[in-house]
């Protein structure tokens, strides 16, 4: 299972103050980490410097030991969300892990963890879902959406053994997405930490839902039965907007 997780990669930083047009200095560990995420030279990346701020910048140079970007554009708003996300989503069948890998990380989570459950993809049909493909996802929307971190993939675990990682123990709350139930409202306090759970096709079982009671916060989104994709998607979305970065700025979205 190993082999079908990946490292995420925090926010690439420098410890000076960058200027528009003045080029800078990168040093090995950074160029290392450029390599990895496959930046080349006259790509652009995403960087934070000693202030905080965030830069694009345009990689000109790059030597084994050393390279040497250009920033070009000072963003407005930070690309990393202000919370602390993780996916738990069952191993969705037709390679639609793929996009929901795609997707995530575009709204900002921070980890996912493919989850093995009742109704999912059974181990054995990881290599079919192109399982391996996953991290490569990962950083192809790193790079589209502009973030500067990378979020880290866990390998596809029970939901058993997932419900007791230090993830889901570790968390501020955690949610499950969920039709059965009756609606009630979001907790509004300040949260960090949070664990979205996310069903295969059919839903988690009876017994699963079981599992989840005591561990997750059933929440229902709506009066309709939403494809697993797309659950992921309303699921995501709607975490950002009640405790992340889409809360007040729901006008300020980009689209493109």
């Amino acid at each position: 299972m190993d082999r079908y997780a990946a490292k995420g990669d925090p926010p690439l930083e420098i410890a000076c103050s960058l200027t528009l047009q003045e080029p800078f200095t990168l040093e090995r560990a950074l160029v290392e980490r450029l390599v990895r995420r496959g930046i080349n030279a006259k790509e652009a990346f995403t960087i934070r410097d000693a202030s905080g701020d965030y830069f694009r910048a345009s990689l000109k140079e790059l030597h084994n030991e050393q390279g040497v970007a250009l920033p070009y554009e000072r963003m407005k708003r930070s690309p990393e969300s202000t919370v602390e996300i993780t996916l738990a989503c069952a191993v969705l069948a037709r390679q639609r892990m793929l996009f929901v890998m795609q997707k995530a990380t575009e709204l900002g989570v921070t980890h996912i963890a493919p989850l093995i459950t009742d109704h999912s993809v059974p181990p054995e049909g990881l290599e079919h879902e192109k399982a391996a493909s996953w991290p490569g996802q990962l950083l192809r929307a790193a790079r589209q959406c502009r973030r500067g971190s990378i979020p880290h993939l866990h390998p596809p675990v029970s939901l058993d053994t997932f419900l007791t990682s230090s993830t889901v123990t570790s968390a501020d709350l955690c949610v499950v997405l969920d039709d059965r139930s009756h609606p009630t409202l979001a907790p509004k306090c300040p949260t960090r930490r949070i664990v979205l759970f996310v069903g295969p096709e059919g839903g988690f079982s009876d017994a699963e839902r079981l599992k989840l009671e005591g561990k997750a916060q059933q929440w229902v989104l709506g009066g309709r039965v939403l494809r697993a994709e797309t659950a992921v998607l309303v699921g995501l979305s709607a975490v950002q907007m009640t405790w992340g970065d889409f809360a007040g700025e729901a006008s300020g979205i980009r689209l493109g």
